[in-house]
């Protein structure tokens, strides 16, 4: 670490594992029934433990799998209507072009001498 960075790198380091702590932890609670169980718990009979109930849980994680499917169905159907409707925008101020053999067709050419390659014609 350089002495003059005042420990910044150490702290946007911090910050970083942090965020990513919260995310993992977020993430391992959507699902019922998948965290762990103390076995201080068992041994003393916590109501969490009594009224679990293996095949609700389960049914219920059936049912958000399901959930999670026509979500991203309809995600998909959005994206779909979107896509559809970025194409109709640009293709409306497209005029159709058709070109036969033999046909003349005025081809400007820039002239790149003395000219940087980020400068306009």
């Amino acid at each position: 670490m350089h002495p003059r960075a005042n420990g910044q790198a150490k702290h946007a380091n911090n910050m970083i594992l942090d965020v990513l702590k919260k995310r993992l932890y977020k993430n391992e609670q959507k699902h019922p029934g998948s965290e762990a169980i103390l076995l201080a718990n068992i041994a003393f009979q916590a109501l969490r433990v009594e009224n679990y109930n293996e095949e609700y849980f389960n049914q219920a994680r059936l049912i958000e799998l399901d959930n999670l499917e026509e979500e991203r169905l309809v995600s998909c159907v959005w994206t779909v209507k979107y896509l559809d409707s970025m194409r109709r925008y640009y293709n409306r101020n497209v005029n159709d072009r058709f070109f036969m053999v033999g046909d003349l067709v005025l081809r400007k050419k820039q002239k790149t001498n003395r000219m940087h390659k980020l400068s306009s014609p």
